[in-house]
């Protein structure tokens, strides 16, 4: 997670400096670098289309963060085109998000809306994108959204948070790893590991009581597209191949 949130290089709260400022994301280029994006629980089935999803433990005892995987190793984004725009339909609300974030001790009653002063998305003399606020001081339309997209994502993570832990309470999260080798001039090898899937014989094996449970709260759609969702590793690996085979 360290590394995701280094797509933030200035973050800073919104006040009255940024009175003529105005936004405007023309690309992906902040996810470049990154080979995969936390994901909230409620965005699984749209993101299980066209990502591999993954769990990763996150350094706090039982819980796990579920992951829309873009690249096979580190530093790699392989669903980007040569503008730097994702290739993808459904683009993760951790990207969308940007360059905004909420600040602040996360379930405090007040949290402040903050932004990356440095990022490419933020024109800082108002001549292009979307202002922040209008002439009279007021939000703008674009800031109003802002404000009540920024609030739905912090208010989902508490869910996604819960998923994760039932999934682990359950014990239906187990480490996966994969070997590929690619053939190109010379063969490519990578060794995949570090994170986790729900394997369908674990999901068998809990109780009646425990698979209603999880039907009624929508648990058990979320992790059959999960499941179904790792066939897209494949896609991962086409792009690589294509690459590796230009080079």
């Amino acid at each position: 997670m360290s590394k995701q949130l280094m797509i933030y290089d200035n973050i800073q709260p919104l006040s009255e400096k940024h009175a003529k400022w105005s936004i405007s994301v023309e690309d992906h280029a902040f996810v470049s670098h990154l080979n995969s994006v936390p994901l909230l629980a409620s965005e699984i089935s749209s993101a299980a289309a066209e990502f591999p999803i993954i769990f990763s433990k996150t350094g706090v005892e039982g819980e796990y963060l579920p992951l829309a995987v873009m690249g096979l190793k580190d530093d790699q984004n392989l669903l980007l085109n040569d503008k730097n725009i994702l290739i993808t339909r459904y683009v993760p609300a951790f990207i969308r998000r940007y360059p905004f974030i909420l600040g602040g001790a996360e379930g405090a009653e007040m949290m402040t809306l903050c932004l990356d002063e440095d990022s490419k998305a933020v024109v800082k003399d108002g001549s292009r994108g979307e202002r922040l606020f209008n002439d009279d001081g007021s939000n703008s339309d674009l800031l109003n959204d802002i404000i009540a997209f920024q609030q739905d994502y912090q208010s989902h993570a508490p869910l996604t948070r819960n998923f994760s832990k039932k999934l682990h309470e359950l014990g239906l999260l187990e480490p996966m790893s994969a070997n590929i080798s690619f053939k190109a001039k010379e063969e490519v090898k990578l060794n995949l590991g570090g994170f986790f899937v729900v394997k369908r014989e674990n999901l068998k094996a809990i109780s009646d009581e425990e698979a209603l449970d999880l039907f009624k709260k929508d648990g058990l759609e979320l992790i059959y597209a999960h499941m179904n969702s790792l066939s897209n590793f494949n896609r991962l690996i086409d792009i690589m191949s294509a690459q590796l085979a230009k080079e």
